[in-house]
């Protein structure tokens, strides 16, 4: 991928929010636990919105974006990676979902600093934003609901 062609960006990025939509779909339908379950399909939601608002996004769109500062709880920095389980417990989800929310965070931010096109380098931090917040959220859920009874 050209870092420097818009289009191709775009492309590539309704391509990571398409796969992150579908894995989480099928973790939603295969996972035995109710409220595991609504977790997966609230997280797919979010991601097929970003994935609607990319396919809508023009060159000149991105400018009326507004970068915040996402607090960073840093817990996911701190748990070890999960593998999907259909039985898994809640714990085990929010940390499997948490780390998949930093890598593509990261992956975000990587993209940004790695193109000289400046609209293309908002894009992708108004991205990497959007998934800061998916982490927080998860963290935050994390943090109340394991580590607050640990």
């Amino acid at each position: 991928m050209d870092l420097n062609n818009f289009r191709e960006a775009i492309t590539f990025a309704i391509r990571k929010e398409a796969e992150a939509f579908n894995l989480y779909t099928t973790y939603s339908q295969l996972v035995k636990t109710p409220g595991i379950k609504q977790m997966f399909e609230d997280l797919a939601k979010m991601e097929q919105k970003h994935r609607e608002i990319l396919e809508g996004v023009g060159k000149t769109d991105v400018s009326g974006y507004q970068l915040k500062n996402i607090p960073d709880l840093k817990i996911s920095e701190y748990v070890e990676k999960e593998e999907f389980s259909p039985d898994m417990d809640y714990a085990s989800a929010l940390r499997l979902a948490m780390k998949r929310e930093e890598d593509a965070h990261r992956l975000y931010i990587q993209l940004a600093g790695g193109t000289n096109n400046p609209e293309l380098a908002k894009l992708f931090s108004v991205l990497a934003q959007e998934e800061s917040k998916h982490k927080l959220l998860l963290e935050t859920e994390y943090d109340e609901s394991i580590l607050k009874w640990a």
